[in-house]
């Protein structure tokens, strides 16, 4: 059987015998030597035995998990639907000022026109950021979303000092010029942003119908853009969103300005304009800070990181550090997850593969999760008052080359040979190193005829003369195998 005598039973080994008893209480090692050598030829008979089931192995580093296509599939009809209805604004602003011979809803259709360029430059953004990854681009395209949220956010900037541009230039107007200029300043016409949206008075109940339509399109698809940008994450969105409003608010700041006119105000339309121009810049400059950042992979907020780090706490294991980035939509995140330092490799690695796929089935916009394994010192300073000073006290090992693997067995076997040769053999030595100290578990046979009071006292003895003459290991702990060895264990299950 595979049971092992474990000596000296301290607070660090307590939880790994509480797992070691459950095991055994399942009886899962009653007969466990005498299947593996059947060869281990059906696998199938393990089936029923959670503790027996083959594992697929993947490499904890990172994953490949392809993304959700939802999201994707809405944003994409999103984006069609703008470019949909600029093409039909354009359309409906060049069909009625041809009818009605206004030039200023002609410009306006121009207008639309540069609209629907801007509108298809955002879909293929979108479209390119969620090409699947190639050889070329082993992280994904997500950079491409924050390269079109830059450009939306560089024509905001722009259409903003458009209009502040004009509303000064009729300011002017208005402070130097005499009554009669006046009233004909009032009404020649407003750009904004390169753009005229002035009504032609000529034909003021057609050219005012296609303006508040085209302010109820802008204003809707700011508002369904920008509620979609807020779900997804996306940058890209949210900047569109913003182009979409600075359209209709131009437009509205025409009808206050055509009010104004109308009603005596001069100077409403001007700093209507200043008060949009004002709105549309800070849209602007924080789209496009934000773009910047992620193109220099900028570090997320620790506040944003916060519902990541809860999902974490409610894995097994420990949470350390978590840091990330953006690219568009998607989030990438390097986390250090603490597990058990006694733990076994295949142990660690199923910790670190639960946090990643709890990560990214909460949370679609999670791309990849970059894990590093690390051994909780909480499990040794919290054991017992020798531990805690040990580890405490460990910064003068700092500078000193920790023994490797190799070391550790060739003096540990020159040790026990020369000492208790007679009496143990050295079967299989693991090492855990632990802020720069070395903690040891030594399995040994000793002779059929010893005895349990034998075995412990002669397993204290090499246990300190082991810590006396290696500085590097702090602590020992002899076991005493009565079954078949790890090494014969690894042979059978490799058949």
């Amino acid at each position: 059987m595979g049971f092992r005598f474990l000596i000296n039973l301290n607070p660090i080994h307590r939880s790994r015998a509480s797992r070691i008893k459950t095991y055994l209480d399942s009886n899962i090692l009653k007969n466990s030597c005498a299947y593996w050598d059947s060869g281990f030829r059906d696998r199938s008979d393990c089936s029923g035995n959670p503790n027996f089931t083959a594992r697929r192995r993947c490499h904890v580093g990172h994953s490949h998990r392809d993304r959700d296509s939802t999201p994707g599939k809405e944003g994409e009809k999103i984006f069609r639907l703008g470019l949909a209805a600029d093409i039909g604004l354009a359309t409906g602003k060049a069909v009625t000022g041809y009818l009605s011979g206004s030039t200023a809803i002609v410009a306006d259709a121009a207008h639309s026109i540069s609209d629907v360029v801007l509108s298809g430059v955002a879909l293929l953004s979108f479209n390119a950021a969620r090409a699947p990854k190639d050889k070329e681009h082993p992280y994904g395209h997500g950079k491409f979303e924050t390269l079109g949220a830059l450009g939306i956010s560089t024509m905001l900037l722009a259409t903003a000092g458009g209009i502040a541009w004009h509303a000064l230039d009729v300011l002017m107007d208005i402070w130097s010029a005499a009554p009669e200029i006046v009233n004909q300043s009032l009404n020649h016409n407003h750009t904004h942003g390169g753009h005229h949206h002035e009504i032609d008075m000529e034909h003021p109940v057609l050219a005012l119908n296609m303006t508040i339509i085209s302010i109820a399109v802008k204003e809707g698809l700011y508002w369904i853009t920008k509620r979609a940008g807020e779900k997804s994450g996306s940058g890209l969105m949210k900047a569109n969103a913003w182009h979409h409003r600075a359209d209709a608010v131009s437009s509205v700041v025409t009808l206050i300005g055509v009010g104004g006119s109308i009603l005596g105000v001069r100077f409403l339309d001007p700093l209507a304009g200043l008060l949009v121009s004002g709105m549309i810049l800070k849209a602007g400059l924080e789209s496009g800070y934000e773009s910047i950042l992620e193109l220099v992979d900028a570090a997320v907020v620790p506040q944003q990181l916060e519902p990541y780090k809860q999902t974490i706490l409610r894995v097994e294991g420990g949470y350390k550090h978590m840091r990330g980035r953006r690219a568009g939509s998607s989030l990438y995140l390097d986390v250090d997850v603490e597990v058990d330092p006694f733990s076994s490799v295949s142990a660690a690695h199923d910790i670190g593969e639960n946090v990643r796929r709890q990560l990214q089935q909460s949370y679609p916009e999670v791309a990849e999760v970059f894990i590093h394994i690390e051994p909780a010192t909480s499990h040794i300073s919290g054991s017992d008052g020798d531990h805690q000073v040990n580890v405490k006290s460990s910064d003068h090992h700092d500078n000193t080359r920790l023994l490797d693997q190799t070391d550790v067995e060739d003096i540990v076997s020159k040790i026990l040979s020369s000492r208790f040769s007679e009496k143990m053999e050295v079967e299989r030595i693991t090492r855990h190193s632990i802020q720069r100290q070395l903690f040891l578990e030594i399995e040994v046979s000793m002779p059929l005829d010893s005895s349990i009071r034998e075995a412990v006292e002669l397993a204290k003895e090499a246990e300190k003369t082991i810590v006396e003459v290696v500085p590097e290991v702090i602590h020992v702990s002899i076991q005493l195998r009565l079954g078949c060895s790890m090494p014969e264990f690894r042979k059978k299950v490799g058949r």
